[in-house]
């Protein structure tokens, strides 16, 4: 009996070897080098330069010796965003890239980069104020990171440039099952949507124009096919486990 039990065991140890698969190493290593040499390869690469667009959330603190009517033109009415400190106040770009400015009215900033944003802000307030000057940055800038990460959401960032490695780390970084080679990015352009196929593993993923995110982007990592391979392996052990089960019953029992 003890003969016949003790085969069962091998049998099923055996089957439990064959159904488990392992997660290649290579799918959990960034950017790869197979290289052992200390100095490594250089990658150069321009910072893209962030542009206003729609529904852009813009903190603008107006700086002049006349402080009185520099008040003015504070905007008191706007929206607080969220997370940031109570004295912090955006304007929000309209659909058509522009912002209403108190006493000044509408001003066009769509597509402008922020140091052409802060001139033009500037000019127009010359006609009120002589010696101002603006503070003007992005607030509330959001991405969202779904699939084999550990803490899938939507993230705000509050600096002016995110690369993708910074994303995922908001996101608690992939998990063991994220393949790392096979990342979708989800960008929108105008009025279109576009899907991108990124390579974490590759090095020369910081000379694309997709390693520094934009606000809005969408980062999707797809499951490694071990994934799916040992979902099915628990299935079958169960299924092993209680068939084993049974037998070991039927044997005292009969």
């Amino acid at each position: 009996m003890k003969r016949t039990l003790k085969q069962i065991g091998i049998l099923i140890f055996s089957l439990g070897l064959l159904f488990t698969s392992c997660v290649p190493q290579e799918k959990l290593k960034y950017v790869q080098d197979e290289t052992s040499s200390v100095v490594k390869d250089i990658y150069s690469h321009d910072r893209p330069e962030k542009r206003i667009k729609p529904f852009d959330n813009l903190y603008i603190n107006v700086l002049s010796l006349d402080e009185q009517t520099a008040r003015i033109f504070s905007n008191q009415n706007s929206s607080i965003t969220g997370g940031m400190s109570i004295d912090l106040l955006s304007y929000t770009v309209s659909e058509t890239g522009t912002i209403d400015f108190p006493f000044i009215g509408q001003i066009n900033l769509n597509n402008l980069s922020l140091l052409e944003a802060k001139a033009k802000v500037e000019k127009e307030l010359s006609q009120y104020l002589s010696n101002t000057a603006i503070t003007m940055k992005f607030v509330n800038s959001n991405i969202t990171v779904l699939g084999e990460v550990r803490n899938q959401g939507e993230f705000p960032y509050f600096k002016e440039q995110l690369n993708i490695f910074q994303a995922l780390g908001h996101a608690g970084g992939v998990t063991d099952y994220g393949d790392k080679s096979k990342v979708t990015l989800i960008r929108e352009y105008d009025n279109t949507i576009q899907y991108h196929n990124i390579n974490l593993t590759d090095k020369s993923i910081v000379e694309s124009g997709f390693y520094y995110l934009q606000p809005g982007d969408v980062v999707i990592v797809e499951p490694i096919k071990t994934k799916f391979r040992n979902l099915r392996t628990f299935t079958y052990a169960t299924v092993l486990a209680t068939t084993s089960t049974l037998i070991t019953v039927l044997y005292f029992f009969r």
